[in-house]
């Protein structure tokens, strides 16, 4: 059985959580708050270690589970009711489902890269729940029905990972661009298209890129919610995942290289391309772009809320950024609001089209 961590109450031995609002741990039965100095000082005043033996029942055999399933699980025993939690292996923090006790799995960073840093939430759950019925709000072919009769399935708070890479690039490109020239006398209409050969060239240096380490978190999802603001990146404690959910990473920096690299090429070219301006027409010719150096990378949890909700048998998944509140999902669209959408903007043209097709007839012109 795997030990976990658990932050009781110095004051009534309840479970603490991390507060996003003042920033300090906080119980929810009494109120007390603590800093993270404040409960440093007192773990290490009453640490213990305790070991649980027990001897097992005849014919019970403890070994059953094929090895790829124990791969990917663990079991973990809860600290206030003693339950036993199974969880995958990935996961860094929890709440218990029996007692809505707070978990960490210190044992889970074991072996691992330790986080360098961690973004702590920011947007409490009430906020996010607030969020999502305001991205509700302006869409104008989002069923009624859906506002009224949708129901929350499911919302948690999760600590994602995310490995930040450093590097240096240089890129050299060449665009074809063009300027036009507009006039006309009594006779004519003149037009002068003059061609450019635009090159560009330089370099960039690139921090803290952030790129998830989660195969089972959509890529385009994580990038969606960005950006996150680095002024509270602060170094990782223990501390901030009670309450929260943490998943470990599962994809390590080398894996992640070409993701990596596609974000970093993407952002030169469109850099170099916004400074060749003042010309009707640019068209890219050549773009190359090179790393330079030698990379470095650091490990991060960042804070991520993840909604899901069903509706007419089909389910419907949002994710908010922990920090700004940043929040994306795919929503529903009523058929018949669609209908009345097109028809609105395509049926008049097909009246005066029609209108002037019936004038012509009758002209003897078609």
């Amino acid at each position: 059985m795997a030990d976990t961590l658990n932050y009781k109450c110095p004051n009534c031995s309840a479970g603490l959580t991390f507060d996003s609002k003042s920033q300090k741990m906080k119980c929810e039965y009494c109120g007390s708050t603590y800093s993270l100095d404040e409960l440093d000082k007192i773990a290490e005043q009453e640490e213990e270690v305790k070991e649980v033996k027990g001897d097992h029942w005849e014919g019970f055999e403890p070994e059953q589970w094929q090895s790829d399933e124990k791969s990917n699980m663990a079991v973990w025993s809860c600290p206030s009711c003693g339950a036993e939690i199974l969880a995958e292996k990935t996961t860094g923090a929890t709440v218990c489902p029996y007692c809505d006790n707070p978990m960490i799995m210190p044992e889970q960073f074991v072996d691992s890269y330790r986080p360098d840093y961690i973004i702590p939430f920011q947007k409490s759950k009430k906020e996010a729940v607030e969020a999502l019925k305001k991205h509700y709000e302006g869409k104008s072919l989002l069923p009624k029905v859906f506002k009224d009769q949708n129901h929350l399935e499911e919302i948690k708070a999760v600590y994602v990972p995310f490995w930040l890479f450093d590097l240096d690039a240089a890129g050299r490109f060449r665009y074809e661009a063009t300027r036009n020239r507009f006039w006309e006398d009594s006779d004519y209409r003149y037009t002068e298209t003059k061609f450019y050969h635009v090159v560009r060239s330089g370099s960039m240096k690139f921090e803290k890129i952030p790129v998830d380490g989660s195969k089972a978190i959509d890529d385009t999802t994580m990038e969606a919610i960005e950006p996150y603001d680095y002024k509270d990146l602060t170094e990782f404690n223990f501390s901030y995942l009670s309450g929260y959910m943490a998943d470990k990473y599962d994809q390590e920096p080398d894996a992640l290289t070409e993701r990596v690299y596609e974000r970093m090429e993407r952002s030169v070219k469109d850099s170099f391309e916004r400074t060749v301006h003042g010309y009707a027409t640019v068209t890219p010719k050549q773009e190359k772009v090179t790393v330079t150096g030698k990379g470095k990378v650091r490990y991060a949890l960042f804070p991520v809320w993840f909604l899901n909700t069903k509706w007419n048998g089909k389910n419907y998944s949002f994710a908010m950024n922990g920090q700004t509140g940043h929040l994306i999902g795919d929503l529903p669209m009523a058929k018949d609001l669609a209908v009345k959408y097109w028809f609105k903007r395509h049926i008049p043209l097909t009246i005066a089209a029609t209108a002037v097709v019936t004038a012509l007839r009758l002209l003897g012109v078609i």
